[in-house]
């Protein structure tokens, strides 16, 4: 798979998330449907304007990507804690393919919300592009335990499950070499 391909499902499962929001279902991991006025997610991160959020996920559908960089980067400035938008903003820069930055927001996803698998993922398919395995397999390892611990039978086992699925196939592509050093004249 190119890693073109692996940008693209990255974003289709991001995509997936950002659909149920837009269509108000209620969605798995912990994050559900949003009010008109402010919501307060039960993370640390406080309020934030619940048309602002919904702004950033609508660019991010939309594959706006800058533009939802933007707005989220705008709420974190606020809230730079906030593990939802700090997961949402990882997911906007791995579709950015700004990697090093992805991991720092995804870092914090996933300190703020250990029990979440789809920070976990992401993460762990982040540090495979930065060319740290051993950091992926940790991810991969603490999905495996969660996966353990619910048996298939708790809410989230059908996205711990693709969690793995989605580091073992970053795992699989080869990393992008660096970029050689320009010949000297």
């Amino acid at each position: 798979m190119s890693a073109e391909r692996m940008s693209r499902l990255i974003v289709a499962a991001a995509a997936a998330l950002v659909l149920a929001f837009a269509a108000n279902a209620q969605v798995p991991r912990g994050m559900g449907p949003l009010s008109d006025g402010q919501i307060n997610l039960q993370q640390n991160g406080g309020n934030i304007s619940a048309r602002r959020y919904e702004a950033g996920i609508e660019a991010l559908q939309a594959g706006n990507f800058r533009v939802a960089e933007g707005i989220f980067r705008d709420i974190l400035r606020d809230k730079p804690s906030h593990a939802d938008v700090n997961f949402l903003m990882g997911v906007t820069e791995m579709a950015l393919e700004k990697w090093g930055e992805a991991q720092k927001y995804l870092e914090v996803a996933v300190r703020k919300s250990p029990k979440k698998p789809d920070p976990k993922s992401r993460l762990g398919v982040t540090l495979i592009k930065l060319g740290d395995r051993e950091g992926a397999m940790k991810q991969r390892a603490d999905l495996e335990k969660m996966a353990s611990a619910c048996k298939d039978k708790c809410r989230d086992a059908k996205w711990i499950a693709e969690g793995i699925a989605m580091i073992d196939g970053a795992a699989r592509q080869p990393v992008a070499p660096a970029a050689a050093p320009a010949p000297s004249l």
